[in-house]
Order: C-alpha cells, then structure tokens, then sequence
C-alpha cells in the first residue's frame, strides 16, 4: 500500500485489481485488472507527470495519473 501527498491511496486488492482510492474517505477512484500485484506500489515523477508502477504476476504495469485532478 502507498499512500501520496497529493491525498491518493494506491493498493491491489484479492480479486487482483490495483485501486487508487481517495485517503480522506477511500473512495475508490481508478481500478484497473492487473492480476495479483505482488509488491508495493511505487510513484515517480518524470517531466511533471506522475507515474504508478507495480509487479503484477510476472510484469511490471506503469501508468501515468490524470494531471487534471
């Protein structure tokens, strides 16, 4: 589980969707069917867009956030 300064919460969960849920009241989002993530979620920064990047079974799976929120 991560949780960002922008106010996100970003976890997979046991059917093996990655959410991102609002922390302040955990709202779900965004989900999308990764398959079982088996680690952390990590977030970097690349040209001033936010990036999500996580093992999901045997891949990593990176998408970038929506800078309109």
């Amino acid at each position: 589980m991560l949780t960002t300064a922008s106010g996100l919460t970003i976890s997979g969960d046991n059917p093996g969707n990655l959410l991102i849920l609002r922390t302040r009241d955990g709202e779900t989002l965004w989900h999308a069917r990764t398959g079982r993530v088996g680690n952390g979620p990590i977030t970097y920064e690349l040209d001033g867009r936010q990036y999500i990047v996580v093992g999901a079974r045997n891949a990593l799976v990176a998408f970038a956030l929506d800078d309109t929120e």
